[in-house]
């Protein structure tokens, strides 16, 4: 008979049948297998492409909604081999804090002008709470375990990625200089070059585990290879937060490797790890100076690494500054402090509630849209910083607790390095807590949260964070929990998939519409099939533009001007502030025959105008209806808005010339404007080629280059001495100026009436009649008079019957002295 086992706590005998369902041996491994699977899915995210959306991210969104049920699934089939429990209070009080956000942010929708755009924010927000719960249940109990495993993995995504990078400059773009140009095309996974350098920094971190973990050489080799290839193509990047990161982050990773091999001495531990990392990046910084030289034969600067230019300007003299090329300062904020203080007002509009998650780019932001300057429309689409972005369109509350879990993190992950008995642990720690800093640089002055590689990486690090804490009890999730997850799960699926399917809309109807005039342009694809394509949800595209007003340029290209009218309205109601719908509708009010109302255009041209002074077409718009009302006063302030806006725009620094000239009769002051212009705008030939001449009893301004303007003013003053000499009887000193007049515009029939008229006077009849068959023949003068005058030849030539044709037609077409004529010399 067997002896009976009995636990230490217990008076009944332990049985030794295994439970049901669990296996020794290949089941676990097995199990450690799949969740090796679904750390993968989760961490390829990256490598998803845009598959004709919009935007890559919204196909990420949705590729992840889809991994999250599948690893909902995945949990919920192997309960009996993970505990889908809190291992920690800590871990349960982070996720009621994510529960407490996601309530914020719902309660916030109060404030939203935009519900749909909420909803598609939220969808975003939970996509990522299940990734995060589902990479928690996965972690907590295995982290030493699956670790390594992400660590490696991350590795090797690295030089996949990195090694891209360094072919797209080295060997694609090899003969190129570096400017804007060579960014085209690099990488488009990742949607710009700032997501894909965060992405390349975070992953870099995990390499130290090998280098640091190194026990053969190879090994050593290798993760130095890693960490040069991720240092050279995040110099070739340019993005200055990655770059800023790298100093220090190697800092905090060699002092903090300092800290915990201490024993070894610090000698031993600048040769063995400080040294080797100090020479790689050297070299990766000269690498990354010495490819895409702007000036052949030299190296580039760090200047040029991190501030690109168009090529066109690349070779500009070097005095910049006097050429009236920008120069930018490297602690230059790129015009991101504009952005953040639209946050803080969008913030003290609505403390509490906020704005209404994802609606600050649907807000009133007057002064960040009036300080882009541009001839285009601006859409201020995020704060480029997630914490204001969290405090403006959450509030305060939630704002609070989005602080509170960076805080949480770093308080961890310090907690860990210095206290920790288990230096492998302590390591995992330093190695997590370096990757944590550039995701929350990253976050300072970008918009990570929007970005599934980053967000994706910043939440595995939270993870990875809270496995870290040691497991003191098991908390249970309530059952109805974890099926309300998967619920959720797949209508996150779907509503991802609207979202996704929209893109793929919005991708062929931006590419039909962008730069085209839409006032008179026929597009491929047709109002009717678009609108019956486009989900209902959601209600913007990706670039914050309503999709009613896409549908109304189509709408307007087939005619179909109810329609056009109705989604434009459809469009200001939903995003009331974009000044594109207001500008669309002042244009059609102006051109549209059936539409025209010159009251509704220019009500709909200044509505548009004045929030974004640059707008060039509601300029002209304006700028003839305040000539045509002779408002003077509204003239000049148009003129002065625009040219403040657009300083270097050649048309406007004319017409505030003019404006002196004609109304103010200052002389002076235009001279000193035309002085002005050409110091602003040194490369314009047509600025530097400014004059001012006389025209009639006033004067112009015009360039050598005006060829067109020349030759008008040229005719006018030869015209205006013609008509004078005619005046004075001096008919043929008229004539020889009426013929320098047709000499300069053949085709003027005014002239050429004046000609023959003048021939008639010099009682040169057949010449007259020869000048007066071509005016009438021509068409473009109607009155009667060209046929009159010809009658009046034909009866100084005895024609008479020649004559009263002509008489007759001049009489029909209603010319004065034709009525006058006596009725038998109308009836020759």
């Amino acid at each position: 008979m067997k002896k009976k086992v009995y636990h230490k706590n217990s008076k009944k005998p332990v049985s030794k049948t295994p439970k049901p369902n669990i296996k020794k041996g290949r089941s676990k491994e097995r199990f450690l297998l799949l969740d090796k699977i679904i750390l993968l899915l989760y961490l390829g995210v990256g490598f998803l492409p845009h598959m004709n959306a919009f935007d890559v991210a919204i196909t990420q969104w949705y590729y992840i909604s889809i991994v999250n049920v599948i690893t909902l699934a995945y949990i919920y089939y192997y309960k009996n081999f993970i505990e889908v429990d809190f291992h920690h209070k800590v871990a349960k009080f982070t996720f009621l804090g994510a529960l407490l956000f996601l309530f914020f942010s719902c309660l916030s929708i109060v404030k939203s002008i935009s519900v749909s755009e909420s909803i598609v924010f939220l969808c975003i927000l939970l996509t990522t709470l299940i990734a995060f719960f589902n990479l928690y249940v996965i972690l907590k109990d295995k982290l030493t375990d699956l670790f390594p495993f992400i660590a490696y993995s991350l590795m090797i995504f690295l030089v996949i990625e990195s090694l891209d990078v360094i072919h797209h400059f080295v060997v694609l773009n090899a003969n190129e200089p570096r400017c804007d140009e060579i960014f085209a095309g690099l990488n488009p996974t990742y949607g710009n070059r700032n997501i894909l350098s965060a992405s390349l920094i975070i992953k870099m971190t995990f390499s130290f585990y090998l280098f640091f973990q190194a026990k053969e050489t190879y090994q050593f080799v290798l993760s130095l290879l890693v960490v040069f290839l991720a240092s050279l193509s995040i110099l070739l990047i340019g993005s200055r937060t990655a770059i800023y990161s790298l100093p220090i982050i190697f800092s905090v990773l060699i002092f903090g490797n300092f800290y915990l091999n201490r024993e070894l001495g610090v000698i031993t531990l600048i040769k063995k790890n400080g040294v080797p990392i100090i020479i790689v990046t050297v070299i990766a910084f000269f690498s990354s100076l010495s490819v895409n030289k702007v000036h052949k034969g030299k190296f580039n600067t760090f200047n040029d690494l991190v501030f690109s230019i168009p090529k066109e300007k690349l070779y500009i003299d070097k005095n910049l500054a006097d050429r009236g090329v920008k120069t930018i300062s490297l602690a230059s904020d790129s015009g991101r402090k504009a952005f953040w203080f639209a946050a803080i007002d969008g913030f003290k509009s609505s403390p509490i509630l906020g704005v209404g998650i994802g609606n600050w780019k649907i807000i009133e932001k007057e002064e960040l849209v009036r300080g882009r300057k541009g001839p285009n429309h601006f859409y201020p689409r995020r704060a480029h910083n997630d914490f204001l972005q969290v405090l403006s369109e959450v509030g305060i509350f939630g704002f609070i607790l989005f602080v509170g879990m960076f805080g949480l993190v770093y308080f961890i992950l310090i907690t860990n390095v210095f206290t920790k008995v288990n230096k492998e642990l302590k390591l995992v720690s330093l190695i997590i807590l370096t990757a944590f800093i550039p995701y929350s640089l990253d976050s300072l002055i970008n918009f990570p949260s929007e970005r599934t590689p980053v967000q994706i990486l910043g939440f595995l690090i939270i993870v990875i964070a809270l496995s870290s804490l040691k497991r003191t009890e098991s908390i249970s999730i309530n059952q109805y929990l974890k099926f309300g997850l998967i619920g959720l799960g797949a209508i996150l699926v779907y509503l991802n998939y609207q979202m996704f399917t929209s893109a793929k809309y919005q991708m062929i109807v931006r590419n039909n519409i962008r730069g085209k005039n839409i006032l008179s342009e026929k597009y491929k694809v047709g109002y009717n099939q678009m609108n019956a394509l486009y989900p209902s949800f959601p209600k913007l595209n990706f670039m914050g533009q309503p999709i009613d007003y896409a549908k109304a340029v189509l709408a307007y290209s087939e005619g179909k001007y109810s329609e056009t009218m109705h989604h434009l309205d459809l469009a200001i109601k939903e995003s009331p502030y974009s000044l594109e719908h207001y500008a669309f509708k002042s244009m059609i009010f102006r051109s549209n025959k059936v539409l025209k109302n010159q009251d509704s255009c220019i009500y709909y041209a200044k509505k548009a105008f004045y929030k974004r002074p640059g707008l060039i077409n509601q300029y002209r718009v304006l700028k003839k209806h305040y000539i045509a009302e002779k408002d003077t006063a509204s003239l000049f302030d148009l003129i002065s808005q625009h040219q403040n806006f657009l300083p270097k725009n050649e048309d406007v620094w004319i017409d505030k010339i003019n404006f002196y000239l004609k109304y103010l009769k200052d002389l002076k002051k235009a001279s000193e404007l035309i002085d002005s212009a050409k110091i602003k705008l040194p490369e314009s030939k047509r600025i530097q080629g400014l004059r001012i001449v006389k025209n009639n009893k006033s004067s112009e301004v015009v360039s050598n280059s005006d060829s067109l303007k020349l030759k008008r003013i040229e005719l006018q003053k030869i015209l205006n001495g013609a008509s004078k000499l005619f005046s004075q009887k001096k008919y043929k000193e008229a004539q020889k100026e009426f013929l320098k007049g047709l000499e300069i515009a053949p085709s003027n029939e005014e002239i050429r009436l004046s000609s023959a008229l003048t021939d008639i006077k010099l009682k040169r009849y057949n010449d007259a009649i020869e000048k007066l068959n071509k005016v009438i023949s021509s068409g473009k003068i109607t009155n009667g008079k060209p046929e009159y005058n010809r009658g009046l030849c034909y009866l100084r030539l005895k024609k008479n019957k020649l004559a009263g044709i002509d008489f007759r037609a001049s009489y029909d077409k209603g010319f004065a002295m034709a009525k006058q004529l006596d009725k038998r010399i109308l009836n020759y």
